[in-house]
């Protein structure tokens, strides 16, 4: 392994987009009744569909009636997408801010900010069927998966623990029946090496196994003006292994996973001082900071420090008629992580954290197969996470902690759904899940390195309960599919961190009421959907700076709130070898009833007053637009195999839009700087497939046009910090199959 210098390895508007889908859907079912026959069925490999799993079944993506966006390994490799985060690229209702190492993503204007140890994120992330409970841990890359799932809207009945957002469901590459490997290597500018093996093997009829890994590096993309500080930030060092052993005798098949991975960087840690510096408590103080997106100035030595191992063993029975599944996870992460609070060379608020976390769950269920009048599933779900949490600050006069704050989370759910095919066209579908959550806080002097702690101990324990029901009315004529939809998305309460023994922060709801379109026309050629939705939002858990001069976040249940709109997507396969595709997003949110709304603004600067920073003022947000939610989102793609001679050149161009949203509420014009601007993102790659497929290479860009953005703008006491996105990147590519 190579090591660099830094050694780190209205209605209105809503009734007008119902009444406007009908007629849609209308016009293209006689399209679509067209020519069904064998030729159609032969069709099927080209339209581009992808078989999903969002309803705990095998199914088409097109056959499902959720508002979902799916992708293969292979065109997120071909757009440029190598992780989580990237994924909003190709996703239109989806934003992903990242903020060092938490990774927070909202899907239709939904989701969570900064999370300490008790609370839970409103998008529920999972690898194949294990959720991930940390948003320190969703910054995984993609190395040998086979899809990708985003499903829009509340998950509150099939998925374990009840997401009101949405989900994003990464599904990895099964154990496959025949010997086979793979060995891809990488480089590009910043000394980017990226290396991927992977290997599969059959070792009987029954039992096969596959081993996959990755080592992906990079030099930083920001440089430290200050030499007391770590030379190189937004540099990335991360290594990670997967196996897995699948045993399959056509009645029990039992899969177990088991993977490890380690990242010792400081990716995305990239802050800078941003807005009106005049008034910025460090630069006042005589702390410098980085200008643009190639520099940083801090006193911060520390890297972040992430590890994880976790296992997931999946057990099913072929009941003759029915399927009985058991799913076991288990996850240890381990966390060190810094950051500069706010964003100069002046010691104010650098912090430090040390997160440990453990995770466990168990679930049963039972499934019917899909012959019948009737289907069903039915199962029951166990959750248990311990996270321990401590937030070290070092304000230039002393390190103190703010106390170790210990979380134990225990959720236990029974869930259930039956759809009824009414008529060889009509289905109904009915569900719930009844979830009792318990969290238990304990905040305590910290015993690190005896450093003094600030923050009185205190203890509590509360518990929430919540039946989330779904129905949903499917309407289907050849291949298209309209759907009416109700859902109720319930997100847990919890605790701020450090607990100071207020009322714990109740749960948030989220009633979905959406209509949805999905149709292949022209012989399956095209591929259309399309959704229209209204959410009812209560009791949000709004995130923000909790008080002058710290790095701490406060959560509390300010606001209601109501969205409406509509997404959609387009695949067209103009010929076998080109390939069209894009999606949209628009969006009407507002806040409603905000009673407990503050917002920053800065402090004047004048003879009495208490020096410089910011101050919390009371702001009214009622009437606002939610924060991160983009009005309107794009995504465009064409993928063009080029045939020379025996060979073919793929060529794909990925474009992607974000109109502008803000990242924190904007009181007064000094704090425009919390409005992050629409950008544009444009994605390529060439490449060369010889016949054969034995050996493959391509060449790579990414943010062709040099597009500035940033990742997250964070308001605080000293002022604001931003940490900006990442700059054109390039390489290439060599891909050997045996």
């Amino acid at each position: 392994m190579v090591e660099n210098k830094n050694g780190r390895r209205d209605w209105l508007a809503w009734a007008r987009t119902g009444t406007a889908l009908a007629p849609l859907a209308l016009a293209f079912m006689p399209i679509a009744a067209r020519a069904q026959s064998a030729e159609q069925q032969a069709a099927e490999a080209t339209t581009g569909d992808i078989v999903v799993t969002a309803q705990r079944r095998s199914e088409s993506m097109m056959s499902v009636p959720v508002a979902i966006s799916a992708f293969s390994g292979e065109t997120l490799a071909n757009s440029g997408i190598a992780n989580v985060q990237a994924i909003q690229v190709a996703t239109p209702a989806l934003v992903i801010n990242n903020t060092g190492p938490n990774v927070q993503p909202f899907i239709r204007g939904v989701g969570s900010r900064l999370l300490q140890n008790g609370f839970d994120p409103s998008v529920a992330t999972y690898i194949d069927g294990r959720y991930i409970s940390r948003q320190t841990a969703i910054s995984m890359d993609l190395f040998d998966v086979q899809r990708v799932e985003v499903l829009k809207g509340p998950q509150g009945v099939l998925f374990g623990r009840n997401a009101a957002a949405g989900a994003i469901r990464v599904i990895t590459n099964e154990v496959s029946n025949k010997a086979e490997g793979m060995f891809k290597v990488g480089y590009g500018n910043y000394n980017h090496l990226s290396v991927q093996p992977m290997g599969n093997m059959p070792i009987t009829d029954n039992f096969g196994i596959r081993i996959a890994g990755l080592t992906d590096q990079h030099d930083g993309f920001a440089t430290n003006i200050d030499p007391r500080g770590r030379r190189e930030w937004d540099d990335k060092n991360l290594s990670a292994v997967r196996g897995k052993a699948r045993f399959d005798n056509g009645t029990v098949d039992a899969n177990l996973t088991l993977s490890y991975w380690r990242q010792k960087d400081n990716a995305g840690n990239d802050t800078v001082a941003l807005g009106p510096l005049q008034y910025h408590t460090g630069i006042v103080r005589g702390g410098t900071t980085g200008i643009g997106l190639k520099e940083v100035a801090s006193q911060v030595t520390q890297a972040i420090t992430k590890r994880e191992f976790a296992g997931e063993f999946n057990l099913g029975v072929d009941l003759d008629g029915a399927r009985l599944s058991s799913i076991t996870s288990y996850a240890s992460l381990k966390n060190t992580l810094s950051f500069d609070g706010d964003g100069t060379s002046a010691v104010l608020v650098d912090a430090f954290i040390h997160e440990r976390a453990k995770t466990f769950a168990q679930e049963v269920q039972i499934t019917s197969d899909n012959d019948g009048l009737i289907e069903w599933i039915a199962g029951a779900f166990f959750f248990k996470d311990k996270v321990g949490y401590d937030i070290f600050i070092d304000n230039g006069v002393q390190l103190f902690s703010q106390g170790h704050q210990f979380v134990e989370t225990t959720s236990y759910a029974g869930f259930g759904q039956l759809g009824w095919k009414m008529t060889d066209h009509l289905k109904l579908v009915l569900g719930g899940r009844y979830t009792k959550d318990k969290k238990s806080v304990s905040l305590t002097p910290s015993t690190y390195m005896g450093i003094p702690t600030v923050s009185p101990s205190n203890s509590d324990e509360t518990s929430w309960s919540k039946l989330t029901p779904t129905a949903t009315l499917e309407y289907s004529l050849a291949d298209t599919l309209l759907y009416a939809k109700f859902a109720r998305g319930f997100k847990s309460g919890g605790y701020n961190y450090p607990y100071g023994g207020l009322v714990p922060v109740s749960p948030e709801v989220l009633d979905m009421y959406e209509l949805g379109l999905k149709s292949s026309l022209f012989n399956r050629k095209v591929r259309v959907t399309l959704s229209g939705y209204y959410y009812d939002y209560k009791d949000l858990q709004v995130s923000r700076a909790a008080t002058e001069g710290s790095a701490v976040i406060i959560t509390q249940n300010a606001a209601n709130a109501r969205l409406y709109g509509v997404d959609g997507d387009l695949t067209w396969n103009v010929t076998r070898d080109l390939t069209l595709a894009g999606g949209f997003a628009w969006q009407h949110s507002e806040y409603r009833g905000y009673d407990l709304a503050t917002a920053k603004v800065f402090r004047a600067l004048q003879p009495g007053g208490s020096g410089p920073g910011m101050i919390d003022i009371a702001y009214d947000a009622e009437g606002q637009k939610l924060l991160r939610a983009p009005k309107f989102s794009a995504y465009a793609s064409v993928n063009y195999a080029i045939p020379v001679g025996s060979a073919k050149v793929p060529v794909n161009i990925a474009y992607s839009y974000k109109g502008s949203y803000e990242f924190d509420f904007i009181a007064d014009p000094s704090t425009s700087v919390l409005r992050q601007k629409a950008y544009h993102l444009v994605n390529g790659r060439i490449g060369y497939e010889p016949e054969g497929g034995k050996w493959s290479a391509g060449f790579w860009v990414n943010n062709l046009f040099k597009e500035r953005y940033f990742d997250d703008v964070v308001a605080s006491g000293t002022g604001f910090r931003g940490s900006y996105g990442a700059p054109r990147t390039y390489g290439a590519d060599l891909t050997f199959n045996f």
